[in-house]
């Protein structure tokens, strides 16, 4: 196992009705692979089955604490970042957010996090997929519907901050905080995709140095041979842009 990445932990939060669900072992995947990089990854897990929370942590998981808040993602989300507050050493660690189905993550955020304190100097960072590896692995819908969501969020971003700012992939979902930020995100009161992406759009109208680093990312084929195709998932997609996406735009306009 290599040494432990001091200047960042990863946080996350899960829910799986079973232990043979896709996602949770995609899950455990990462977590197997992010300790083989020395990576820290602490959870929140709302699973009814305590198995899936001892199985996290004989995967590798850092830290697995059954979910105390109240609430939906937003709130998990919230009580992991506290968490992960908690792990971390000094303000400028970085706090590293992903959806545990996000497996290859794992390989890249030690250097997001270089990058970002390098020649970037960043305080908040928006890893950003590269754009032939997220057509390639993941639904095609998916592809299209984020792309198409970007490209209006940052439309938004545009007019509200000017042509200075670069464009982010809001859409991925992956992004880091310098510890000492994280009252951005634990003051929002989002319930789901909001609270990790609304909290940007003020990191950005406060003057934070805010960016992306492009990741060549795999999403994972068992995922994209069980969503690409089907309906329900399909309109899982627009629900996400129709619930997120004008939230977006009404922050920038605020």
């Amino acid at each position: 196992m290599a040494a432990f990445q001091e200047n960042l932990v990863v946080f996350t939060c899960s829910f799986y009705g079973s232990l043979e669900d896709v996602r949770f072992k995609v899950c455990l995947e990462f977590l197997s692979l992010a300790k083989a990089q020395g990576v820290r990854v602490v959870v929140v897990d709302a699973s009814p089955d305590a198995a899936v929370r001892e199985a996290m942590v004989s995967a590798g998981a850092f830290r697995v604490e059954k979910q105390t808040a109240k609430g939906k993602k937003g709130a998990a989300l919230r009580e992991a970042l506290a968490l992960a507050s908690g792990v971390a050493s000094g303000d400028d660690c970085w706090l590293c957010w992903q959806e545990p189905e996000k497996a290859d993550m794992a390989r890249h955020w030690a250097n997001v996090a270089a990058e970002s304190d390098g020649i970037k100097g960043l305080e908040v960072v928006v890893p950003a997929r590269e754009v032939k590896l997220f057509e390639a692995t993941y639904p095609i819908e998916q592809f299209h519907s984020e792309s198409f969501a970007n490209a209006y969020c940052n439309l938004a971003m545009r007019e509200s901050m000017g042509t200075g700012q670069e464009p982010l992939d809001w859409h991925f979902g992956p992004f880091g905080l310098k510890k000492r930020h994280a009252h951005l995100w634990l003051a929002n009161d989002g319930e789901l995709w909001d609270a990790q992406v609304l909290p940007i759009v003020h990191a950005l109208k406060n003057g934070l140095a805010v960016g992306g680093v492009e990741v060549p990312f795999i999403a994972p084929l068992a995922m994209k041979a069980q969503e690409e195709g089907i309906f329900v998932f399909v309109e899982k997609r627009l629900m996400q842009i129709n619930f997120l996406d004008p939230k977006v735009v009404a922050a920038f306009k605020a």
